[in-house]
């Protein structure tokens, strides 16, 4: 696994800086069970099962004064009860590297990769479902360069990639590469950035489709912990299928942003969309977002959401050009020094402008009680449900699981501060 191989060559020969650093390393030992009543969200034809998913997550991490390289890697293998046929291994890899290159110069790398046969991918920003368990590994790849020309003013650039393959030949194999660059001028009260983006996304056999962004902010400062923001962003996607929609689409917005403590933070967006097919049709949308976190002594409560429009491309089925809307509460609460409630409840909705304004709507929630049995060793049990209705019959399902887990934490080994000089620059 190329990331595992980069994780080895870094930490074994090299140092992240000439600075002192630390080492940390963990392992977790795990279990879980989980009964699900739909494993493979049908509307028809529901089948149940029972999944024992046995693993180990290895986490390593060293820091400095100017840098931090951290490793994470989660090997499982999935279990099933009644159709052993699903049985499977689950990989998810993770890989960080930051580092001051000098006072005003940075420079940060994040790789990812996870392979899995669940029908709901790890990664939150893909929202289409799969239906079914054939094993499939996303890996995406990215970095940013930075440079502080003047006090709280950047000018940086950085790249993407995201790579998804799958076992399942009814779902297309699709790479996306982006590319950006952005500038930033910092004043006393008044703040400005522009950015300007390239994505490319090729897939197995649907022809390729790129947009070219650009994105421009103006900020004004109200005090030390708030400030208030103005945005405006051009996009023009072309379809190099003859067949496909060229378009336009705007999108313009106010901001609002406050941290009046430590624990709690407010970020509001509002604004519109607008977008012109060549030669076709106009829509038009409102756009949001929201963020809300307040912590108190023994418990704490968070809202997120975001609306608008989004490029559904490279997931389980290409949509394109999507309007959705997503909100979600989480709430968390001490029962005791060792016990913990979590619970969540999401709602999303999604119009697919390039499917002849076909809907879907999906929402559900979870519940899940977490007892530290000791120092090293935490179970918990969780419930959770989740439903589709779409104006797409074979998007519908909805579905229940009860899962169990148990795991053991422990600290391998964790290094003193020493300076050391390895890295060669």
């Amino acid at each position: 696994m190329l990331l595992l191989l980069i994780f080895v060559f870094m930490f074994v020969f090299f140092n992240v800086s000439s600075f002192a650093y630390k080492e940390t390393y963990f392992v977790t030992l795990y279990g879980d069970t989980q009964y699900s009543d739909n494993i493979y969200l049908s509307n028809t034809d529901e089948e149940d099962d029972v999944i024992t998913n046995l693993g180990l997550i290895f986490v390593a991490d060293r820091t400095s004064r100017v840098s931090d390289l951290k490793f994470e890697y989660n090997l499982g293998r999935s279990f099933y009860w009644q159709k052993s046929s699903n049985n499977a291994f689950r990989h998810n890899c993770s890989l960080l590297y930051s580092k001051e290159l000098s006072k005003k110069l940075s420079f940060s790398w994040v790789g990812n990769y996870y392979r899995t046969e669940d029908v709901i991918e790890p990664d939150e920003e893909v929202y289409r479902e799969r239906k079914k368990r054939e094993p499939y590994y996303r890996i995406s790849s990215s970095f940013r360069m930075s440079y502080e020309y003047l006090k709280d003013s950047f000018v940086s650039f950085g790249g993407n990639i995201n790579y998804l393959q799958n076992k399942d030949p009814s779902v297309e194999d699709s790479r996306i590469y982006s590319e950006y660059f952005s500038f930033s001028r910092s004043f006393t009260k008044f703040f400005v950035q522009v950015k300007f983006l390239f994505f490319q996304r090729e897939f197995e056999q649907t022809a390729p489709v790129e947009t070219y962004s650009n994105f421009w902010s103006f900020g004004y400062r109200l005090a030390h912990n708030k400030h208030i923001s103005w945005d405006f962003s051009a996009d023009r996607t072309q379809d190099k299928d003859p067949s496909g929609e060229d378009y336009w689409s705007y999108s313009v917005g106010i901001s609002y942003v406050w941290n009046p403590e430590k624990d709690q933070t407010y970020y509001f967006r509002l604004g519109s969309y607008f977008r012109k097919v060549d030669g076709g049709d106009k829509d038009k949308g409102l756009t949001f977002a929201v963020n809300y976190l307040k912590r108190y002594k023994h418990s704490s409560f968070s809202v997120s959401g975001s609306g608008g429009y989004r490029y559904e491309y490279a997931e389980a089925n290409n949509r394109g050009f999507t309007q959705y809307y997503n909100i979600s509460f989480s709430y968390q609460y001490q029962l005791s020094r060792y016990l913990d409630l979590r619970s969540s409840i999401f709602y999303r909705i999604e119009d697919f402008k390039e499917r002849q304004s076909k809907e879907t709507e999906t929402y559900g929630f979870n519940i899940s009680l977490n007892k530290r049995l000791t120092k090293n060793v935490t179970a918990s049990l969780g419930y959770s449900y989740r439903e589709a209705d779409s104006d797409f019959s074979e998007d519908e399902y909805c579905v229940n699981t009860v899962i169990a887990t148990i795991s053991y934490t422990g600290e391998i080994w964790k290094g003193k501060e020493f300076p050391i000089r390895l890295w060669p620059f």
